[in-house]
């Protein structure tokens, strides 16, 4: 095979375990007792009625023990699994549908079995699907979509098909980042950086270098928040083989330098080795073969204590190419020998696990440990009601407190109306109380001006009789002197009255109507201080022969005056000018 060849087959090789990495990432196998009891406990307790619908959950639980519970037995993990599968169909229950189906997929991966796992995987988002409608929790329908969203991706990826599994990671990043608008708890910045780790190894498997790129480093710049060292060193190490595809050996073993700085600080040997064998690599493309070398037979060596049969196979397979490379034939064929054995050393010694595992699997089932396991279930029941106990008095006393606060509350509230209330009754009195005062006082003083206008209408009634009497007398006097007398006497009383009376009506006036004057002003500016007088009897609704006698006008100079002032002030003959006076 070319040296090509080979590397790009190591490179996939690489793409895929660290895209499977990412998702076993907290995952471990369970041994030891405890795993056996569940198993002995969850046989123990099926029921011996046909088609017992308390007995799916029974059998999906025992499928997952023996497939992960430190036995990876697929045959009885599978048997109990079509169980479970039979009972539910059988029955119509389809309660644990949906977690059967998935852990078929999951016996199927394991198994290599993808075509028969994407079935699975489409039989999950059908009933996701029927779910959209009723489902009234959506972040939890979501958070399952994007799950199983993953796991149709990495099962494509599996097959080869990277762009169905680029599509479905992508439509995954879409739900993930919706989520993050509805959900503050959900752990969006951890989901996103497994999605561009894997998205950016489909683009690095297919060859699509730039996009991996940018898949990783927003991976990168994602994680600096989560500081999760394991994450970044991952990372560093796919940014290392992007570089070294590009032929840019400077960038490339700069990345490969910083995963190893990590991963060292980790002092985790599995991961340094791998990192060993990526730098030998690219030493190896740079001409640089003694340095290749040096590296590799470290990540050899550290392969072989962590006993790493794949690792050391690839260790193997560089440094084949580097020997070769560097002449030292002889070297080259040591090493081709070492990758054909511990090739084939892995294949032998998978076929012996299994066998191990078959003979565990009949020795875990003869044991019983149903008491444990009773006593683990009284004791979680036990936790639960207190749980419960706990939950249920925590709702009272906080549902008591609520009642408490919203009944004083509503005291607080009435009881401040109350006073509110009082307080308004209180000002409204006030208010009347000081109206029927003022009313009272302008009535009192109504009646004083028009006492005193009557009086001014005797006096000057009494005024005219002398006025006339005089008149009188003087036809009867003979001689001009006499004349001349009478007739002063009788201009220096006809002057003296109109100024008395006019003066001590005005202030009587303007002590009742205060703003009388002003308001007549500002609304008709252009009135004579003749009509300013007219107006003012108007508003005592004084007639025309009471205005007449007080102003010693007759009559019909009244009635001139007011037709004049009528039309100064714009009114109809239809409108009252009375009433239009007293509005002021």
């Amino acid at each position: 095979m070319s040296e090509c060849g080979t590397l790009c087959k190591v490179n996939n090789a690489c793409v895929r375990f660290m895209l499977v990495a990412c998702f076993l990432i907290l995952g471990a196998g369970r041994t030891g007792a405890a795993d056996i009891v569940r198993i002995d406990s969850l046989k123990n307790s099926l029921s011996k009625k046909s088609n017992d619908t308390s007995d799916i959950q029974r059998y999906y639980l025992l499928s997952k023990e023996y497939n992960h519970g430190g036995h990876n037995q697929f045959d009885s993990a599978m048997a109990n699994l079509n169980k479970a599968l039979t009972i539910s169909e059988a029955t119509g229950n389809t309660k644990h549908l949906y977690s059967i189906y998935n852990q078929f997929t999951v016996l199927f991966s394991a198994s290599g079995n993808y075509p028969i796992e994407i079935e699975y995987n489409f039989k999950m988002l059908k009933i996701l699907d029927n779910e959209a409608v009723p489902k009234h929790d959506t972040l939890e329908l979501l958070i399952k979509c994007i799950e199983l969203y993953i796991q149709i991706g990495t099962c494509y990826f599996n097959m080869d098909n990277n762009t169905k599994a680029l599509a479905w990671y992508q439509k995954c990043l879409e739900i993930v980042q919706k989520i993050s608008v509805l959900s503050k708890t959900y752990p969006t910045r951890h989901k996103l950086v497994v999605l561009y780790l894997n998205i950016g190894s489909v683009y690095l498997s297919n060859y699509n270098f730039s996009e991996a790129r940018n898949s990783f480093l927003k991976a990168l710049e994602m994680n600096r928040l989560l500081n999760d060292s394991l994450v970044d060193g991952m990372l560093y190490n796919n940014l290392g083989i992007v570089y070294k595809e590009r032929k840019d050996f400077a960038e490339s073993f700069r990345y490969y330098n910083k995963a190893l700085a990590i991963r060292e600080a980790m002092h985790d040997t599995a991961a340094i080795a791998q990192t060993y064998n990526n730098l030998g690599d690219a030493w190896c493309l740079t001409g640089q073969y003694a340095k290749a070398i040096e590296l590799l037979n470290s990540a050899l060596e550290m392969s072989r204590k962590t006993a790493n049969l794949r690792s050391q196979m690839k260790a193997a397979n560089f440094l084949s190419l580097a020997y070769e490379k560097r002449g030292d034939f002889a070297k080259a064929l040591e090493m081709q020998k070492l990758f054909k054995t511990l090739h084939d050393s892995i294949i032998s010694n998978e076929k012996v696990q299994n066998t191990t595992r078959l003979e565990l699997q009949y020795q875990y089932e003869k044991q019983q440990k149903e008491n444990q396991l009773r006593e683990e279930i009284v004791l979680a029941m036990a936790e639960r009601k207190k749980l419960i106990f706990m939950i249920i008095s925590g709702i009272l006393l906080f549902s008591f407190v609520i009642l408490f606060l919203l009944n004083r509350n509503q005291r607080m509230k009435m009881k401040q109306g109350e006073i509110i209330q009082e307080s308004l009754e209180l000002e409204r009195k006030n208010l009347v109380m000081e109206k029927q005062q003022l009313q009272m006082e302008l009535e009192f003083r109504n009646k004083e001006l028009s006492t005193h206008v009557m009086y001014l209408l005797r006096k000057n009634e009494f005024i005219s009789s002398i006025i006339n009497k005089l008149l009188t007398v003087k036809r009867s006097m003979v001689g001009p002197e006499n004349d001349a007398w009478i007739q002063d006497i009788l201009r220096e009383m006809q002057s003296n009255v109109d100024n008395t009376v006019w003066g001590e009506f005005e202030l009587r006036f303007q002590q009742v109507h205060e703003d009388f004057y002003d308001k007549l002003r500002e609304k008709y500016p252009d009135l004579t201080p003749n009509e300013i007088k007219i107006c003012a009897f108007l508003k005592l609704n004084m007639t025309t022969k009471d205005i007449s006698a007080i102003t010693f006008q007759t009559v019909k100079s009244i009635q001139v005056a007011r037709n004049r002032l009528r039309k100064k002030m714009g009114i109809n003959r239809d409108e009252n000018l009375v009433a239009t006076i007293q509005q002021l």
